[in-house]
């Protein structure tokens, strides 16, 4: 099965950095979404909202850019056992250049 994700958003929020037991950095971040789509040959705006994570070193250099527009791809996984809601790990995140 694969699970890739790729989306272009802004940052909206980002939550205090932490680290992992074993040391790693986390920043969690919002990302907002806005862009027309088309569906069943119909346009279609497509809004939302979608709770991020960012491991490593990148949670470093991305811990000060709210309202950056940004290009992420990653994979969707439970935010934790008893939350089963998905949330995106970022692998490779970039500025959007448009």
């Amino acid at each position: 099965m694969e699970n890739l994700f790729s989306l272009t958003a802004q940052i909206t929020h980002c939550g205090e950095l932490r680290y992992t037991p074993a040391g790693i950095p986390v920043l969690d971040i919002i990302l907002k979404h806005e862009s027309w789509q088309e569906e069943n040959g119909q346009k279609c705006l497509v809004k939302f909202e979608l709770p991020a994570k960012i491991l490593g070193k990148d949670a470093l250099n991305w811990q000060h850019k709210v309202e950056t527009v940004v290009t992420v791809n990653g994979f969707l996984a439970q935010k934790s056992q008893r939350y089963p809601k998905p949330v995106l790990r970022i692998q490779n995140i970039k500025e959007y250049k448009g």
